[in-house]
């Protein structure tokens, strides 16, 4: 067995060498952008590198998603690397997809690229040899919570379990041998952090009114009126929003058909975030109050179909400290900050984090604004090659020899909630609340 600072050497190195094939395929992923449950090209790639690499496939997991492990032989922890896959929609971006509007701007691409990067340099690097249990490459769809209209025709038809991508593949029992899991996720900041996040409900809602010429609205009841009343009722509510993590924000998908008919179904998706579940619920029950009333005050019905979205994100503190010493590895004087902030954002990962230790890390390597029409990649080679670094060197610390640091991460599992605790829970935030007599 080589030492530990040996193997290091030797990933980093089988890294290096690779690092014009890594840059390409963030490259290609970046000009072939996809969004969730559509990355059909992006799948195939990875598929394609870790087969090159030796490495049986398992496809499919939740639409487009995959796994493929390298394993020691000997019996050991099982850690996860992940690697999303899918892309925004924003077809104002100059580097949009023409036809479908598809881009990275959230830098994915780099995401399912340093997950890539990093099994071309464990693996060629040979580790395996100096490792124990397993290494899962794992790459994730559907991130972005984008297109709910589809995925519930999906989750319908029982090809995905779940709106988001990790959510589905913890209901496939894609993770279900998985001890601990890592995602490193690209930004702008020069700095390494890793930071807690919101958790969020989905709302799709749906007012009925009567139809009629526009010319004589007196005839009809306009489902666009109590849509724009529940809209303005939010809107009042939030200054009963005290706590900094809530955030309430949607899109009316449609508003009617024609001009001269007033309209009598009219369509809206809203997401309702906060730092706690319980938050969460009161936030929604205040959600359901506003539509309700909205559509009684003027002869509308309304119809609320409420899915989960995704749970809270909880860094584990000791997989904090070996992405920490990865990263100082690297660059001896960066800045690492760990739960020193907290993003209003979201991310599956949260539901990955409830069931075992995980972390979702934030590394340089983009600019511009994210989700906004100036994201793109700044640094190529920190966004995918140093990116695929640290994911190694954190698997080969928690693995090396007898694994002695993954083991103690495992055993933080300890007081989790299991598969199917999850599983009951989310079931649980799903419900339908209509208006009287629907």
């Amino acid at each position: 067995m080589r030492k530990l600072s040996e193997v290091r050497k030797a990933v980093l190195a089988a890294i290096d060498k690779n690092r014009e094939e890594i840059i390409a395929i963030g490259n290609y992923v970046w000009q072939n952008p996809e969004a969730g449950y559509h990355e059909v090209k992006t799948a195939r790639k990875a598929a394609a590198v870790l087969r090159a690499l030796g490495l049986s496939v398992k496809e499919k997991l939740g639409v487009t998603g995959l796994r493929a492990d390298l394993d020691s032989g000997r019996p050991g922890p099982v850690v996860a690397l992940l690697g999303e896959m899918d892309s925004l929609i924003l077809p104002s971006h100059p580097e949009a997809d023409k036809k479908t509007g598809a881009v990275h701007a959230c830098g994915h691409n780099c995401h399912i690229t340093a997950m890539l990067g990093a099994a071309i340099g464990l693996c060629k690097a040979q580790a395996a040899g100096d490792l124990i249990g397993k290494v899962a490459f794992i790459a994730n769809p559907a991130e972005e919570c984008i297109e709910f209209a589809y995925r519930l025709q999906l989750m319908a038809k029982k090809e995905i379990l779940a709106i988001g991508g990790k959510s589905d593949q913890i209901l496939r029992g894609v993770f279900r041998d998985v001890d601990m899991a890592i995602m490193n996720h690209v930004g702008g900041s020069v700095n390494y952090s890793a930071q807690g996040h919101n958790g969020f409900l989905v709302k799709n809602v749906t007012f009925h009114g009567k139809s009629c010429h526009a010319a004589w609205p007196a005839r009809g009841v306009n489902a666009l009126n109590a849509a724009t009343l529940a809209q303005n009722a939010i809107a009042l509510l939030r200054e009963t929003f005290t706590d900094s993590s809530i955030r309430v924000h949607g899109i009316m998908t449609n508003g009617g058909d024609v001009v001269n008919i007033i309209p009598d179904n009219v369509r809206m998706e809203y997401m309702l975030r906060a730092d706690d579940l319980v938050k969460i619920k009161n936030l929604s029950q205040q959600f359901d109050q506003a539509m309700l009333g909205a559509a009684m005050a003027l002869g509308a019905q309304t119809e609320i179909v409420t899915t989960p979205g995704y749970m809270t994100m909880e860094n584990d503190e000791a997989l904090c400290e070996i992405f920490k010493d990865a990263v100082q590895h690297l660059h001896p004087d960066a800045i690492v900050n760990i739960n020193s902030g907290f993003s209003t954002g979201s991310t599956d990962m949260g539901d990955v984090s409830h069931i075992m230790p995980a972390i979702h890390s934030s590394v340089p390597g983009t600019c511009g604004n994210a989700h906004g029409i100036d994201y793109r990649v700044a640094d190529p080679e920190k966004a995918y090659i140093e990116n695929a670094k640290i994911l190694a060197l954190m698997a080969v610390e928690l693995l090396y020899g007898d694994a002695k640091k993954g083991r103690a991460v495992a055993a933080r599992r300890e007081g989790r909630i299991t598969q199917e605790q999850y599983q009951a829970e989310i079931a649980g935030l799903a419900y339908v609340c209509k208006s009287p007599g629907m």
